[in-house]
């Protein structure tokens, strides 16, 4: 039993034509196998390919085998380059690399990119696909003092808080604060992020969290610093997609761009995916933390409630002078009562078994 692949007069002609349309740039051999047999992931070893191999030979076409196409050399079009000088700004060169290229799965390893990120530092030395315009290279300072960590809060929360009118669970929240934006995790996270307003959503995001929670553990704050983590990461996804968006719009007006448009509509929806797991993350995570201490809150307040009382009420004037006041007349009860005690008829009366009622009746 014959066991060979024959090509159909279908696939024959597809082969053709696309040899034809590229005589700068051919197709590979792995190309025009995948054209022929698009729904089977096979190589040139296969009897698919075998069957292309032959075709081609009956042909006198002589197609390069992949690891020959694989260090083809990379050249930008003046459509590329024009594309890479009105967004190189914007995106990273491996997003510009991935839409001009067609290709969602390029990497910063790929030739394709590289060659991207080389033209850009050709038109711009200066420039680092990381930095936008409100770039700084100065270290984030956290507040250092109590007045500074309230300075913070009212910058950030719409009920502002006076100073001189804080109750004393109000200064600790301030206390704590303060204390929570000088651990060294937090430090380092913000001195991450190299742009201004991307250190302050993501400290504003962390003060709004935290500015009402004294009671934190280690953990937690640790916990909430990912949190505030998560609303840069989606903030950012959300410019992209914005960006995109506005690359797609100008590409459906331009005739020439529809290769382009289906590149971008991929990365949109990429991007998009990615936006809707992060903000997943973070309902998922502040769900957590929510639960968590509130259950410890719990806990304590049944352990420690006629402590915490009594404490609430001594910090109070007008709580610790009643509870004085009733200390003193119970003193003045008890040294009543020991006075009667030590009168030694009461005492007689009481030994010899005769009691005032007694007596009088």
């Amino acid at each position: 039993m014959n066991d060979d692949i024959i090509l159909s007069e279908g696939q024959k002609q597809k082969i053709i034509e696309e040899w034809n349309s590229r005589p700068k740039n051919p197709p590979s051999l792995l190309e025009l196998i995948n054209m022929a047999f698009p729904d089977k992931k096979v190589d040139g070893r296969s009897k698919e390919g075998k069957a292309v191999k032959a075709f081609l030979a009956d042909q006198s076409i002589k197609a390069r085998a992949a690891q020959d196409y694989k260090h083809k050399e990379i050249k930008l079009t003046k459509d590329h380059k024009e594309f890479i000088d009105n967004n190189y700004k914007m995106m990273t060169f491996v997003e510009i690399a991935r839409v001009i290229f067609a290709n969602e799965k390029i990497t910063n390893l790929n030739k394709e990119a590289k060659v991207v990120e080389a033209y850009i530092k050709e038109i711009d030395p200066s420039h680092d696909s990381s930095e936008e315009i409100n770039v700084t290279h100065d270290q984030y300072k956290p507040p250092s003092t109590f007045s500074l960590a309230l300075t913070k809060i009212n910058k950030y929360i719409f009920d502002k808080w006076d100073k001189d009118k804080l109750i004393a669970k109000e200064k600790k929240n301030v206390e704590s604060l303060l204390g929570y934006m000088n651990t060294y995790r937090f430090i380092h996270q913000i001195n991450s992020y190299s742009e201004n307003t991307t250190r302050e959503l993501f400290e504003s995001s962390f003060v709004r969290y935290t500015c009402d929670k004294n009671d934190l553990t280690q953990e937690e704050v640790d916990q909430y610093i990912v949190l505030s983590s998560e609303v840069v990461i989606a903030s950012n996804i959300q410019h992209r997609v914005e960006h995109l968006q506005n690359l797609l719009d100008d590409a459906a007006n331009d005739t020439d761009g529809r290769r382009i448009a289906m590149s971008l509509v991929e990365a949109i929806n990429t991007a998009q995916n990615e936006y809707h797991q992060s903000v997943n993350r973070q309902q998922k995570l502040l769900e957590s933390l929510k639960e968590k201490r509130s259950d410890r809150l719990k806990n304590q307040l049944k352990e420690n409630a006629s402590i915490l009382n009594l404490v609430e009420m001594w910090k109070s004037e007008e709580s610790r002078t009643k509870m004085i006041k009733l200390a003193n007349l119970r003193k003045e009860a008890v040294a009543e009562e020991v006075q009667k005690l030590t009168s030694m008829d009461e005492i007689k009366a009481r030994i010899m078994g005769i009691s005032e009622d007694e007596i009088l009746n």
